[in-house]
């Protein structure tokens, strides 16, 4: 009998054990495929080129005719990696005075006050994203809040394959986003007047509420190490920092202060010696070269943001935080800044 009951026991600790063997690993495994990696955003944010993008729309006039403008000003703040599409993330500000329909009387009505896009008062279209949806063949829907005349909404964004990354003429890496959604511009009150919401005989409005919006995207980084590598052997930005790196910082300050004086410094200058450090991973020295670079330059107050960068970097989340919250005091809608917070926040 005790030797019945012992094959019992080893049988069923046998079947558990057989159970652990065989049982699915994949949520462990796609867990830590999309696991999440703060430092390796740090520093490799990417811009949205204005002068080389498109943010369109189209609207039907009297149910039939398109109408079709564009945004001419934006910008716009991205975190990108091609092996990690779910994390991308981005953060675009409109300017709606920039709006242009090939007609400056019906661009003057469409930002007049009280009325359609009320610029005086909303001077800015923002879009926060919130959640990457990967699909096929590398296409993807972006998730994420539309801000217009201060009213959000949730839209869905969808995205054709990104291009391969690769270099500009300038040593920038860039990548370009093709993609649509369409809105309802009755979810944000862009009525115009009663004429142009009022019903025709044929059943359609004078003016559609579906908006088409299309987006050609140009994005690109700057690589510091390509630019200083190509700079120059009297560049004053490469001999500083050979200077800094050789010599401490401490002659590399003082430098600077007679550079500033002599009237041939520039906050580029300053900005392209504190990345570049950052780059070589002398975060102290490039704090320093940052915070001359506020003291010289206090009108530039994207300086918050390069000293928040910099505090990342060195793993002070609650520096970094207050140098961006900083920025955003100064500028409510800078992209750079809001996600970098949104970085800050992710887990």
């Amino acid at each position: 009998m005790k030797n019945f009951v012992l094959v019992i026991m080893l049988t069923v600790l046998v079947s558990f054990n057989n159970k652990d063997q065989h049982r699915p690993q994949v949520n462990e495994n796609l867990e830590e495929e999309n696991q999440f990696d703060r430092s390796s955003f740090i520093g490799q944010d990417y811009i949205l080129d204005d002068q080389h993008s498109y943010i369109g729309f189209r609207i039907k006039y009297f149910g039939f005719s398109p109408v079709r403008g564009r945004f001419n000003d934006f910008n716009g703040t991205l975190f990108y990696s091609p092996s990690s599409i779910v994390n991308l993330s981005v953060t675009v500000a409109i300017d709606v005075n920039s709006i242009n329909t090939g007609n400056e009387r019906r661009d003057d009505d469409l930002k007049r006050e009280g009325t359609w896009f009320d610029a005086t008062t909303f001077p800015k279209i923002l879009f926060k994203s919130k959640e990457v949806v990967a699909k096929s063949d590398d296409e993807f829907d972006l998730k994420g809040i539309l801000i217009i005349k201060g009213m959000s909404k949730e839209v869905t964004i969808s995205f054709e394959r990104p291009t391969d990354l690769s270099k500009d003429w300038a040593g920038n890496d860039q990548v370009d986003f093709s993609g649509k959604l369409i809105i309802n511009r009755q979810d944000f009150e862009i009525f115009g007047s009663d004429f142009w919401n009022s019903v025709m005989e044929n059943g359609l409005t004078q003016l559609s509420d579906e908006v088409e919006i299309e987006l050609d995207i140009h994005c690109r980084k700057a690589d510091y190490q390509f630019r200083y590598d190509r700079a120059d052997s009297a560049d004053v930005r490469k001999t500083r920092l050979d200077m800094i790196k050789e010599q401490g910082i401490e002659l590399g300050l003082e430098n600077i202060d007679g550079l500033f004086k002599d009237d041939k410094l520039s906050s580029g200058i300053l900005s392209t010696i504190g990345h570049t450090l950052n780059t070589w991973k002398m975060h102290d020295e490039a704090a320093h070269v940052f915070i001359k670079r506020k003291e010289y330059y206090p009108e530039k107050s994207t300086s918050w943001n390069q000293l928040g960068i910099t505090e990342l970097y060195k793993n002070d989340l609650s520096q970094a935080q207050i140098n961006f919250e900083s920025m955003l005091y100064e500028d409510s809608n800078n992209t750079q800044a809001l996600e970098y917070i949104k970085l800050i926040g992710k887990v």
